[in-house]
């Protein structure tokens, strides 16, 4: 018997209060030994304050929800020095993280296997078809996004149709995400990687979202199988 789940983290966009042209950079923080655990983060600077920030988020996979305690967040009182990238928001927030990080037991040398990155320069696709050849695995992934609204009425809907074609030709499908659910503030959605678990027996979607003055923030799907 299979479950799918989905997790959703907005860090601010969904509630449409990214600060214009902020840019985030996704941080995979690590798995659990058993893949029941997932923690990313992300950081960047502020457009128009160059104040860094950072957010990271514990997952419980299976359980579809952050664990307990496992959100944290900062943004830096003073601005960004000359030539730096904001990353070290997010060192000193693992600092705060650490005490959750250790009790779930997230190794950060575990961060899974990618199966899919979209490369720096691509032109991003709304369908995606490829082989995991670890696994034999077969992946049919399709993004269906819809927009509403302009400049500061801009919101957007999404959802994920997966489908996976084992090494034995037994096919499993799912939609994923809330097709009917705009967020506002989003002006667009697009997939940037898929990882499998250490495990072999989950997948996390890691989705870009982007405003219309060019913020980024991100979420992820996950789905066990």
């Amino acid at each position: 018997m299979r479950r799918w789940f989905t997790l959703i983290a907005l860090v601010g966009l969904v509630t449409g209060t990214a600060v214009g042209g902020d840019i985030a950079t996704f941080e995979n923080l690590g798995y659990s030994a058993d893949g029941g655990i997932f923690a990313f983060g992300q950081y960047g600077v502020s457009d128009d304050e160059s104040r860094p920030f950072a957010e990271i988020y514990v997952v419980d996979v299976a359980g579809n929800r952050f664990v307990s305690g496992g959100v944290f967040s900062l943004t830096s009182s003073e601005p960004i020095a000359l030539g730096q990238d904001g990353r070290g928001a997010l060192y000193t927030l693992l600092a705060q993280a650490r005490a959750v990080l250790t009790e779930r037991r997230v190794d950060h040398l575990s961060t899974g296997r990618p199966v899919y990155v979209l490369v720096d320069g691509d032109e991003p696709r709304d369908r995606l078809t490829f082989r995991d050849f670890n696994t034999g695995r077969r992946y049919d992934v399709r993004l269906v996004q819809e927009r509403r609204g302009e400049g500061d009425e801009t919101s957007a809907a999404f959802h994920v149709r997966l489908a996976i074609t084992g090494a034995d030709d037994a096919v499993q499908t799912l939609t994923i995400g809330r097709p009917a659910y705009f967020r506002s503030g989003v002006a667009s959605y697009r997939i940037t990687q898929i990882l499998s678990g250490p495990d072999e027996r989950s997948v996390v979607i890691i989705v870009e979202m982007r405003t219309p003055d060019g913020s980024i923030r991100y979420m992820v799907e996950t789905a066990t199988l």
